[in-house]
């Protein structure tokens, strides 16, 4: 048997109002390799980019990818096969950028090239919600697009809405880390009802200002009740953030998944000056940053 390589897109979940509903792709990319081996009885992990060091050090038996491919293999009533699972991560890991949806979606992938009866793309996104607990990040890191889905107690729904091509997206991920438990131990249990209503039509208006091309109205589509004013305490100057991306000529920003990542949603023409102006004021404040400027992802993941 031959190595198989996937590649699987970096992820922004919530997308502003659409908490643990809304996520999109975006062309930043961990890439996974297995090589099978007949005579391995367990998987063996390397690890190359991001990270890489503690990532080796941690306890294998809890591998995502490893777990991915071997619900796969459960759910097919295969036998497992093992090799050696080498992962390059490009996408900076618990920042906000679903690199752990990248390592469940990428074990899936894997594991499927190496059934006589593949599964289909839903059967792997049940998996892989099951494995997540929730499919904002997994869905589009699956499909591609922007993703919408719902978690329903009988069934798992999702549509996907393709992009404007003329809308970019600027990324600054300061070096702050916000762990997504803990990023969820800050939410409150309950809001206003005024607040859900609100959370309601600007999700609505997200969507389809996105469907019809009204890109203007996403200053106003982005905004959030359930999570970001709770989450922003956590990064350092969010809201000078955001700010410098609006006045840079971003049509609005928002959190990306739990953070620290913060995202703004651009046109062209201002999407590198957005990136630019997001990150100096991490840099002015002595943090650390990087800074991208990402096309949404269209494909999903995928062999290479």
């Amino acid at each position: 048997m031959e190595k198989i390589t996937v590649q699987v897109p970096a992820t922004s979940a919530n997308c502003g109002p659409g908490f643990d509903s809304l996520g999109l792709a975006l062309e930043l990319y961990n890439i996974f390799t297995f090589t099978p081996d007949e005579t391995a009885t367990v998987n063996k992990y390397t690890f190359s980019g991001f990270d890489a060091e503690t990532l080796a050090k941690e306890d294998q038996s809890q591998n995502l990818v490893g777990q991915a491919m071997g619900a796969v293999f459960q759910k097919a009533n295969t036998e497992p096969v093992y090799g050696l699972i080498h992962s390059e991560t490009v996408i900076p890991p618990s920042r906000g950028l679903g690199s752990s949806s990248t390592a469940i979606v990428a074990g899936l992938l894997l594991a499927n090239r190496l059934l006589s009866k593949p599964l289909t793309a839903h059967d792997l996104l049940v998996l892989a919600n099951d494995i997540e607990g929730h499919p904002d990040n997994v869905a589009p890191a699956l499909l591609g697009n922007l993703v919408c889905a719902v978690n329903h107690p009988n069934e798992l729904l999702y549509t996907t809405v393709a992009l404007p091509e003329e809308l970019l997206f600027a990324v600054v991920v300061p070096e702050v880390s916000v762990s997504t438990e803990y990023a969820r131990s800050v939410l409150p249990k309950m809001i206003a009802h005024k607040e859900a209503v609100a959370n309601v039509s600007h999700a609505t208006l997200f969507v389809t200002a996105l469907l019809q091309h009204k890109l203007d109205y996403l200053r106003i589509a982005l905004e959030d009740y359930l999570h970001v004013p709770y989450r922003k305490t956590l990064i350092p100057h969010c809201d000078e953030v955001f700010n410098a991306a609006l006045k840079a000529g971003a049509y609005g920003a928002t959190i990306s998944g739990s953070g620290s990542t913060l995202i703004a949603y651009c046109p062209r023409s201002t999407a590198q000056t957005v990136a630019n102006r997001m990150g100096d004021v991490f840099n002015t404040n002595n943090i650390p940053c990087r800074t991208y400027v990402l096309k949404a992802d269209t494909m999903g993941a995928r062999y290479v």
